[in-house]
């Protein structure tokens, strides 16, 4: 379950590798033909992209590997390893936007406004715009945090080339090369702001958060509706490795069942988990209570020893 749901997200990332490098070359091949150093200087980003992508697909790579002596639950944070780079890419392609932009304030330059820079950036817009939505619907469908951080990257491509576009035209009608330089550092502010997020996010989910409260109280309701003879729940655990979630817990059965009866009321508990939660590996640990335990039960859903 886990494999398949990584190495679907493994495709998807070679996929955006061609197609972004696909398109750097085609900026490439206009920027040669027509000398314009704007286009050029958007080959050199896209081929940034290219290899960001590149990179999203080894760690999807990894994390793709079946569980082993040295990794039992799997390789699943090398997806949070590959949004953390993502989110240092992204506030690295910011910060030197940002660079450019105060130094081409202090030091004014020639900005080339040609059609065929406008008409470029308008194409890598539209190119890039179907990448972003690509990514997003399979990051969406294989819960997968490598493919939303990369369609977060190709998002601030987006809006860079928008800012570019802009600048452009308006540079072309007025003259002034000013507007560059103040939608770029606008741009960058914005792209800054988003990667940091996303820094912030993937160093958290290395850190084994536990799942979300809404997603907490179905696995609850899951083990209380079981059956009546379950009658409670201890030491409850959950994590998040990617798209896979991880639940542990003791449960609680009336003593008087049958050891096969609390078996399979334990397969019937874990059922119902996976019922209410898609990709979920759950851990039970039958617990047999006496009536004098029943009587003190309460919730229990963080009780450690």
């Amino acid at each position: 379950m886990q494999q398949q749901s990584h190495s679907g997200a493994n495709r998807v990332a070679l996929n955006v590798t061609g197609a972004a490098l696909l398109l750097a070359l085609a900026k490439a091949a206009v920027g040669f033909t027509t000398g314009s150093l704007a286009v050029l200087s958007s080959a050199l980003d896209s081929g940034g992209d290219v290899l960001a992508s590149f990179m999203n697909f080894i760690f999807l790579s990894i994390a793709a590997k079946p569980p082993d002596e040295d990794h039992q639950f799997g390789h699943g944070k090398a997806e949070h390893l590959a949004a953390l780079l993502q989110g240092v890419i992204i506030l690295t392609g910011g910060v030197l936007l940002a660079i450019r932009a105060i130094e081409r304030i202090r030091t004014p330059a020639p900005i080339d406004a040609s059609l065929a820079a406008i008409g470029t950036m308008v194409g890598s817009i539209i190119a890039t715009t179907f990448v972003t939505t690509y990514l997003k619907k399979n990051a969406a469908r294989s819960e997968s945090v490598a493919l939303s951080s990369d369609a977060l990257h190709y998002t601030t491509d987006v809006a860079s080339n928008l800012a570019t576009i802009v600048a452009l035209i308006l540079v072309r009608r007025t003259g002034n090369p000013l507007f560059d330089s103040i939608l770029g550092i606008s741009v960058a502010c914005w792209i800054g702001w988003n990667s940091l997020y996303l820094i912030w996010t993937a160093a958290g989910d290395l850190m084994d958060p536990a799942l979300p409260e809404e997603e907490i109280d179905q696995i609850v309701r899951a083990i209380e509706r079981a059956d009546p003879a379950v009658v409670n729940y201890r030491e409850l655990r959950t994590r998040r490795a990617a798209g896979v979630r991880f639940v542990e817990f003791e449960l609680c059965i009336d003593s008087n069942v049958t050891f096969e009866k609390a078996h399979d009321l334990t397969e019937l508990v874990k059922a119902r988990i996976r019922e209410v939660l898609p990709r979920v590996v759950v851990t039970v640990h039958a617990e047999p209570v006496h009536g004098s335990e029943q009587a003190d039960a309460g919730d229990s859903r963080l009780m450690i020893e």
